[in-house]
């Protein structure tokens, strides 16, 4: 799916609202979504969303990262690793990443998945609406269950894109 399908899909579920949004404050409630979406998708164990990279001591974590997967012998401090084995030159360290952002509506969404998408475009929606202090009451509980349904998938299967 491509932004452009997403920010036009966002933006039409903002008419009536006395607000027509830019592209541009689109693309950010989408990446504010996206966020919110990967640290889910992290909390559930998404195994496409795991990195794996050498630290060396000293090393700044990436800026993609959320956490890591499982635990190793490090002490992190903002933002910095420090080994705490002396002997240790590198560790293979695997991670939960932040998806990303997208920038231009020509860019493809950065999940392949439609029902990770889905929720992507719905909780950008909610983002939206709020900023107009439109009632999202009912509109939250949707995205709540679809988040619930994505983790539920993920556990049965849903994780392979």
């Amino acid at each position: 799916m491509l932004v452009e399908e997403a920010v036009n899909r966002i933006k039409a579920a903002g008419r009536g609202t006395g607000k027509d949004w830019a592209v541009d404050r689109v693309i950010d409630f989408l990446n504010t979504a996206l966020l919110q979406v990967s640290a889910l998708l992290a909390a559930n164990k998404y195994p496409p969303i795991v990195q794996t990279i050498e630290l060396e001591d000293g090393d700044d974590l990436p800026e993609n990262y959320l956490y890591s997967c499982g635990t190793y012998p490090i002490r992190i401090t903002n933002g910095k690793v420090e080994f705490l084995d002396d002997s240790m030159e590198t560790i293979r360290f695997r991670y939960f990443k932040n998806i990303g952002k997208v920038i231009k509506t020509s860019d493809n969404m950065p999940f392949t998945n439609d029902a990770i998408n889905e929720v992507v475009i719905k909780g950008a929606v909610l983002l939206a609406l709020n900023e107009n202090a439109v009632q999202i009451g009912q509109d939250a509980q949707l995205v709540t269950a679809l988040q619930q349904a994505v983790a539920g998938g993920l556990a049965g299967g849903l994780a392979t894109e």
